[in-house]
């Protein structure tokens, strides 16, 4: 019959790999795009915060209106109008006082008339606020290289900027191109941040409704004929630099559609049926194409663009909601955690989406929310199961091994650990007897005895240990390592091993009374803690498994019981251990140290004790060896000597007092080199 940990590991959550592909599916079809898409254009068009307008532009359109006064007598214009009537549009904004003229339309082929098309070029080329559209190949025709070149005064600054129409896959354009751009090019120097998703203030109609002068391009032409007729004149051969001059002599245009522009940055673009620049846009089923460039302006002259967050931080959020409802499901039983969290989720998710865009990003709330949907559904099927089976695989794996009380805890609240790993801050605590093998020796006769006595100082050690909430991980033989924080949350856990590494000390005592002093042996024990963080979790095989630790913290842990050795001490600690416990217990730094495999040196301690128990002569050995500890680090070894020779003296058999002491009156007399630091390196484990 197979065991319950083994049906778990076959069973538990098979729910995921198909609601994780569901949402990978959905993520990556058309239909997530869709549907950010379709929030996007919803948000745009009611946004939150309602984004100021600039006061300084304006929309100047070849209308109904316009198409229906030029196409009368005396004018009988047809579209696309002569390239004359382009260049008394540019005259008449120009006389009108215009600042800026940004002229959405494109001259690619030579007209009928070559006489017009170099009166155009001229014109445009004359007044200095004139922006021509091109696309990334071509430019206007009648400002080729050559004739750049031939007029370069007028072509100083940018004269042209990108038209080009960038719809998303279903036609509709959200997002504008900034570099080499019509906008930018209405700023001098030209714009060059890279652009983004655009904040709309609404459809030509919500314009005009918030005061955006939207002027019929009709009233800027009949002014300008005349106009162009005069400087026309002035210059037989529509020269730009007679043009200009020209110009300069012309009086300025008065009137309230004029006072409309003045002194401010005019788009120029079309919308009348004939025309064929209506685009698809998100704040209306048709707008004028130069909106779309007047709105990418109004972003770079105001609070700029909106920055979309890519659509994999959508899918990682995901998996994030995904773990969030998995942990939910593990901590609290049943199906109403995970339901709160998933429509508590997607409540919060869709108005931090529409309010990020206000505040200038964009999230795409699609996969997200079915995430929350799939999951749900998900932890639905197989919460009730999971949970069973999972307290019963808990029972049956600490059971043997861990505190009963830590089990009780666990099968009540199995949230409370991942078997399957987790990062953890925790202190390990590593012993092994000193001692043991003169005890095998003596007794090789009496294996019996030799099991007796491990067992007693097991047993012992044991029980401290767990007095203390430690978890004991493992036995090698005489050796014991246990962990401190890790099942169990336990927050003084680096105090709670020091302590427990002092018991054990004493209760060794009664093992020698009582064993070990009958055969002529007296054992001791080596103790390494370290506090760190580190991997814990379930590892081994199929048939067995341990809960255990692992990581650097760990391994550190393990050269410090060893290196008791090279210190003569029962208790070594780490820096970060020493670090917390500093306020309780004395400790006392050996060395920096570097043990095998490590490259960083640390500084290592040992623990004498809480400072109230503390004798006389201990606390005077302790206060010289600091002292003289101090001045040896900083190179005052005069001074090192003497309180470490006044700490010698106290305690003749410390070796570590020994070593510093010689080591200070050899440099008192010689110095180190510049470059000596007080580090002590250990080759062995």
């Amino acid at each position: 019959m197979a065991s319950p940990s083994l049906n778990l590991r076959s069973l538990r959550w098979r729910w995921l790999p198909p609601v994780a592909l569901l949402i990978a599916v959905f993520h990556f079809s058309p239909f997530g795009p869709a549907l950010d898409r379709e929030f996007f254009d919803a948000a745009s068009r009611r946004p939150l915060l309602t984004p100021a307008l600039p006061e300084n532009s304006a929309l100047v359109l070849v209308d109904e209106n316009t198409m229906a006064l030029l196409g009368r007598e005396p004018y009988a214009m047809r579209w696309p109008f002569p390239r004359a009537a382009f260049a008394a549009l540019i005259l008449g904004l120009e006389r009108a006082g215009a600042d800026r003229i940004v002229m959405d339309f494109t001259f690619f082929e030579d007209s009928e008339s070559a006489e017009q098309d170099l009166l155009l070029a001229a014109t445009a080329a004359a007044a200095p606020g004139v922006v021509l559209g091109r696309t990334t190949a071509q430019g206007p025709v009648f400002w080729d290289a050559d004739y750049r070149r031939a007029h370069a005064s007028f072509f100083t600054t940018t004269r042209t900027g990108n038209v080009e129409f960038a719809p998303d896959s279903d036609g509709t354009a959200r997002a504008y191109r900034v570099p080499g751009s019509l906008a930018a090019a209405a700023f001098t120097p030209p714009a060059t941040t890279p652009g983004g998703l655009l904040r709309w203030h609404g459809g030509l109609e919500q314009l005009r409704a918030r005061g955006v002068p939207v002027i019929p391009a009709a009233h800027f032409i009949v002014a300008g004929l005349p106009v162009l007729d005069r400087v026309s004149e002035a210059s037989p051969d529509f020269s730009p630099e007679e043009i200009a001059a020209a110009l300069a002599t012309e009086p300025a245009l008065a009137g309230d559609a004029f006072a409309l522009v003045r002194g401010r940055t005019v788009f120029v673009g079309a919308n009348a049926a004939g025309t064929f620049d209506v685009k698809p846009l998100p704040v209306g089923q048709v707008e004028p194409g130069v909106l779309l460039h007047w709105t990418a302006w109004t972003n770079l002259a105001g609070r700029g663009f909106i920055a979309p967050l890519g659509r994999s931080w959508a899918l990682g959020l995901s998996a994030l909601l995904m773990l969030g409802l998995l942990l939910a499901a593990h901590r609290w039983p049943g199906l109403t955690a995970p339901a709160i969290i998933a429509i508590g989720f997607t409540l919060a998710l869709l108005p931090a989406a529409y309010a990020g865009m206000s505040a200038g990003w964009f999230f795409p709330p699609a996969t997200p929310a079915m995430a929350a949907l799939l999951t749900l559904l998900g932890v639905a099927a197989e919460s009730f199961w999971t949970e069973r089976r999972r307290k019963c695989e808990i029972q049956a794996m600490f059971g043997a091994y861990v505190d009963p009380g830590v089990v009780a805890q666990l099968v009540r609240d199995p949230g409370s650990i991942r078997l399957g790993g987790e990062r953890r801050e925790a202190t390990v605590f590593f012993s092994d007897l000193a001692g043991f093998t003169d005890l095998s020796e003596k007794l090789r006769d009496r294996p019996e005895l030799m099991v007796e006595i491990v067992n007693a100082y097991l047993e012992a050690t044991t029980e401290c240990l767990l007095n203390h909430g430690a978890y004991v991980d493992k036995y090698i033989g005489d050796a014991v390592m246990a962990v401190f924080g890790a099942p169990q949350q336990l927050p003084d856990h680096a105090l709670a091993a020091c302590r427990a590494a002092l018991g054990a000390q004493r209760l060794l005592e009664d093992i020698n009374a009582r064993y070990a002093g009958p055969v002529g042996v007296r054992l001791a024990v080596r103790i390494g803690l370290n506090t760190g963080e580190m991997i814990v979790g379930n590892l081994g095989s199929s048939r067995k498994k341990n809960y255990t630790v692992m990581g650097d913290a760990v391994n550190l842990a393990s050269r410090l019981e060893g290196a008791n050795k090279a210190f003569g001490t029962g208790i070594l600690i780490g820096e970060e251990t020493a670090r917390r416990v500093a306020d309780t217990l004395a400790t006392r730094p050996l060395a920096r140290l570097r043990v095998k495999g490590k490259e960083q040196a640390i500084e290592v301690h040992t623990v004498h004790g809480a400072p109230g128990a503390l004798t006389a002569a201990e606390q005077e050995f302790l206060s010289a060896y600091l002292a003289g500890y101090a001045a040896h680090g900083r190179r005052d070894f005069a001074a090192a000597a003497a309180s470490l020779g006044r700490a010698r003296q106290l305690q003749p058999a410390d070796l570590t007092t020994a070593r510093l002491h010689e080591e200070s009156l050899r440099f008192a007399r010689i110095p180190p080199p510049p470059d000596w630091e007080p580090v002590l390196t250990l080759d062995s484990k």
